[in-house]
């Protein structure tokens, strides 16, 4: 996803996202533009270990992708995905709420 906003802007809101959803960041490098992220779905169930990567296009251009690391339980039933739009959809939206600050 491409943002309309600087990558610091992007970054802190990144984390303050993932913060807020309480997922375990277990690895943020901001010179990289990288982040881990550990999902813990239930008592009974795997850990979901997704990584969040932020990119600086331009200097009011940042591009973010998420996605799951290997495959942590035999079947994902579309959870994963769930994670991954969910964390999307609220970045876009703390952004935008920010913006108009």
């Amino acid at each position: 996803m491409d943002l309309p906003y600087a990558f610091d802007r992007v970054w802190d809101a990144a984390i303050s996202v993932l913060q807020e959803a309480k997922w375990n960041v277990t690895k943020a490098d901001k010179a990289k533009g990288g982040i881990e992220v550990h999902v813990v779905m239930d008592m009974i169930t795997w850990t979901e270990t997704l990584f969040v990567n932020v990119t600086r296009n331009n200097d009011n251009s940042t591009r973010v992708i998420m996605g799951r690391v290997g495959l942590a339980q035999p079947v994902d039933w579309g959870i994963s995905r769930q994670y991954v739009e969910s964390f999307l959809n609220k970045l876009e939206t703390v952004l935008k709420s920010t913006s108009q600050n």
